[in-house]
């Protein structure tokens, strides 16, 4: 497991670091800490490296953690974040970014051992998730997240369910073999993978979606869409 810490104060870096260890050996973990003192080396970090918690200070100068936050989810929408902070002014930005729990400093050991005890549970959850490159770095995505994919030049744009969208740097080959029938998703285009839980109603030319998105159905692939769908609906 890769947890990434990133505080501008060296005492709270080495009481997170102190307490990431001890809560790793109760419950036998093995984990990756990758330590930051600001914003910015933590975002060139995660252009070429993927964490799976980051804990990230709110107080910085220069770049704080709600605007670090911010960049980080424009390339990893669904990455845990845990805010510490010394004030509770900024719990209402932390929410705008999705943050996975909000800690006030000085971080009291059982509260934030609870708070990791719950990410635990999520990320020992099997689930099927795809590692997609991005122009930012790496980026782990759910697949049960995913509407649709669109094919567009030499990118692929993934529209989520939570209204965002995210581009990606991998052949939609790729990206079909990943979306695959089996879980639940149909190549009906030779640019659109669909979620087939996502249909609302569909014709031998379009698929429409419950959010009102019409995909085009290939001549040649609707009488396996078809089938795919209906089997997909009955199991």
């Amino acid at each position: 497991m890769r947890i990434s810490i990133c505080d501008d104060e060296q005492v709270f870096l080495d009481e997170t670091h102190t307490l990431l260890l001890k809560w790793a050996s109760l419950n036998n973990l093995s984990i990756d800490v990758n330590i930051f003192s600001n914003g910015d080396d933590l975002l060139t970090y995660h252009k070429n490296n993927y964490s799976d918690l980051i804990i990230l200070d709110v107080i910085m100068p220069f770049f704080n953690g709600i605007d670090t936050a911010k960049e980080l989810r424009v390339s990893n929408p669904q990455i845990p974040i845990i805010f510490l902070t010394s004030t509770r002014d900024f719990a209402v930005e932390s929410y705008d970014v999705e943050a996975y729990h909000y800690l006030l400093k000085p971080v009291n050991e059982n509260k934030f051992f609870s708070v990791l005890d719950s990410f635990l549970s999520v990320f020992t959850k099997p689930a099927n998730t795809f590692m997609a490159h991005t122009a930012e770095g790496f980026c782990k995505i759910n697949i049960e997240d995913v509407r649709y994919l669109e094919a567009q030049n030499k990118q692929v744009i993934i529209y989520l369910f939570n209204g965002t969208s995210l581009s990606i740097r991998e052949l939609f080959s790729k990206c079909e073999e990943v979306f695959s029938p089996d879980k639940g998703f149909f190549k009906c285009h030779r640019s659109y993978i669909v979620n087939l839980s996502c249909v609302e109603q569909f014709t031998k030319t379009q698929v429409c979606l419950f959010n009102q998105v019409n995909i085009p159905i290939s001549r040649n692939r609707y009488i396996a869409f078809k089938e795919t769908y209906f089997n997909h609906m009955f199991n």
